[in-house]
């Protein structure tokens, strides 16, 4: 009986094995959820990337006209009307620095803005900046101040351009990259 018994338990524990061997694989891992939808920009302003380029162009010619006469008024307020930020005072720092040297710019800048992107209330700007006709020259000896020998003439330029809570576009942050020729 020890002999049925252990045949027996053999029997089971081979059926066991079998079973185990040959029961159907465990079902295959649910599929990957398919990629979610790829997350966008939010929808630009039809006019934004127009807006944002013509703050910038007054910028500049705000700038231009202040550095020519940093010395004959306050350039504050027109100042304050195109640029806020760190260009607002890099720009406001030049002029004041002009004004005290006593100097000013004479000449062109050439330039050639693209907007680089937008939103509703932000744009970025790359120009290239050609100043080989734009030159400081001290008030009280017409001398050129500007290092034409080592001045890069042609540079990239970027710009933050930011819509305020009012509604105006205005440069925010200016970054000249003389160290990319154009």
């Amino acid at each position: 009986m020890g002999t049925s018994r252990g045949k027996a338990l053999l029997l089971i524990a081979a059926g066991s094995v079998i079973a185990a061997c040959t029961s159907p694989a465990p079902p295959a891992p649910p599929a990957p959820a398919p990629p979610s939808a790829p997350i966008e920009a939010p929808p630009v302003e039809s006019g934004a990337p127009d807006a944002a380029l013509a703050a910038y162009d007054s910028f500049w010619a705000v700038s231009q006209r202040a550095l020519a006469a940093p010395g004959t008024k306050d350039w504050t307020p027109e100042l304050e009307a195109v640029a806020s930020g760190q260009a607002l005072d890099a720009i406001q720092s030049d002029v004041d620095n002009f004004a005290d040297y006593p100097a000013h710019n004479e000449g062109s800048v050439t330039r050639d803005p693209v907007v680089d992107s937008a939103t509703d209330t932000t744009a970025e700007i790359t120009d290239c900046v050609d100043l080989s006709d734009y030159l400081l020259i001290a008030d009280k000896t017409g001398e050129i101040l500007t290092d034409t020998a080592n001045q890069v003439p042609r540079f990239r330029y970027r710009a933050h351009v930011v819509k305020d809570e009012s509604g105006r576009w205005l440069v925010n942050r200016t970054t000249p990259a003389l160290d990319e020729p154009c």
